[in-house]
């Protein structure tokens, strides 16, 4: 290790401080500080760790705690091979109040976090030659350990005078629900809330992409920035989708097969405004991790987020700990992302085989991917229902379904909408559908 980090920080007098306050007034003074000290590598000194530990097993196994227990159980601890009761009893002498104690606490924590920082600085600096995936796991390591040393400046707390005065903003602007702009998926609860997320669920063949593109369109139209991870199609055939939905006679499986059919000019002037229009969608189509993704959205800072979809997502783990754990850290990483950057999420999702092996095909909460932790961390659970698929005799080609099974702050219930997936379109009605 470089000589710049041998010499680590620490503060011998804060955890001189803590540890003689502890043996001074015990358990309460024990409760103050464990909130801040959560590992016995907080503290630098090897006595001073060994110190800790005496007093944690004395306060976990509710004994007292003073210089005679302290000292009994260090030696315990120890197999009485080091004689340091003169120390110990030392720590006691030297304390005139316990005042500042949790302020001694909080030193000794964050000086533990820019040990390990530099610590996890050189691993990166070792690791920056090996392959891309193994440095890029060190480096969200390292970002982490920054995160918290960050939380550990003044506190964010709030007057709660300020909160009401933002809560009063948001109500007069309206500044705090993004609506969709299409009308069944705005009927629920007027729309998405900011710091909230959104899932979409459905099983393939059923529109629930061309249901986010819609979406898309008319948030772009209403000035809102739009991230959008396309994870199952390419940016070039969600463009595709765009360039057919903006027209008023293309056909997606035309331009899929490059059958333009004397349409090439036309294609091509709505392309040009399609990138005038679009200007504020980010795509992409090349990011496969969580940790990736949601640094893009932090530096990008979008108003709304769409990710399709999230079983696609590879989570960053060391740690086989199975699909639900993965999906659970889906979702409340947007979560977070949503908060930090105050915006929205729309994440759509698959649906298990189960639905149709039912005889009632209409999809329901339980057949999410993992819908425990959807539906505890979503603000609306939909789902998008194309019938025809089912039973092509029963249901109408160009009608569709929106279901609302959760939602947080509106109301449940179904909306059929008006469906031409050629034209790449949703409409309010279904005669609109016919003649799109």
């Amino acid at each position: 290790m470089p000589d710049e980090l041998k010499v680590q920080p620490h503060s011998e007098k804060a955890e001189q401080a803590v540890l003689g306050s502890i043996i001074r007034d015990g358990h309460p003074i024990m409760e103050k500080v464990a909130g801040w000290i959560r590992t016995t590598d907080a503290f630098y000194s090897t006595l001073h760790r060994e110190i800790w530990d005496a007093l944690v097993e004395l306060y976990r196994s509710h004994k007292p705690i003073d210089i005679i227990t302290v000292i009994e159980k260090h030696k315990d601890m120890t197999k009485g091979e080091k004689g340091e009761s003169y120390y110990i009893s030392g720590l006691y002498d030297e304390i005139p109040t316990t005042a500042n104690v949790e302020h001694y606490a909080r030193m000794i924590w964050e000086k533990y976090i820019q040990r390990n920082i530099a610590k996890s600085a050189y691993n990166v600096y070792k690791m920056s030659y090996d392959e891309y995936e193994k440095v890029n796991i060190q480096l969200d390591k390292h970002t982490q350990l920054i995160s918290e040393l960050q939380l550990l400046a003044p506190t964010k707390k709030r007057e709660i005078t300020d909160i009401v005065e933002e809560t009063i903003q948001a109500i007069e602007e309206g500044t705090n629900v993004i609506k969709f702009g299409l009308k069944q998926l705005d009927e629920p609860a007027g729309g998405m809330t900011r710091k909230e997320i959104t899932v979409l669920g459905g099983r393939p063949g059923h529109g629930k992409t061309t249901l986010m593109i819609n979406a898309v369109r008319s948030l772009i139209e209403n000035g809102y920035r739009v991230c959008l991870f396309n994870r199952e199609m390419s940016n070039v055939e969600m463009m595709k989708k765009i360039i057919v939905m903006e027209s008023e006679s293309l056909k997606y499986g035309d331009l899929r097969q490059n059958e333009l059919n004397g349409t090439k000019e036309k294609v091509m002037d709505i392309s040009n405004r399609v990138k005038e229009k679009y200007k504020d969608l980010m795509m992409y189509d090349d990011i496969r991790t969580l940790s990736e993704s949601i640094r893009e959205v932090n530096k990008l800072k979008p108003d709304v987020v769409f990710d399709d979809y999230i079983q696609l997502i590879s989570v960053d783990s060391n740690k086989n700990e199975g699909r639900r754990f993965e999906i659970e850290t889906v979702m409340q990483e947007y979560k977070w992302a949503c908060k930090r950057n105050n915006c929205s999420a729309f994440l759509l999702s698959q649906l298990n085989r189960a639905i149709e092996m039912r005889a009632d095909p209409l999809p329901r909460m339980s057949d999410y991917s993992e819908s425990g932790v959807i539906e505890q961390t979503a603000e609306s659970a939909l789902f998008v229902w194309y019938g025809y698929n089912f039973d092509d005799s029963a249901y109408d080609k160009h009608e569709s379904e929106i279901i609302a099974a959760k939602s947080r702050y509106g109301q449940v219930g179904r909306y059929a909408m008006g469906f031409n997936g050629d034209r790449c379109k949703f409409y309010e009605t279904v005669e609109e559908a016919y003649k799109g």
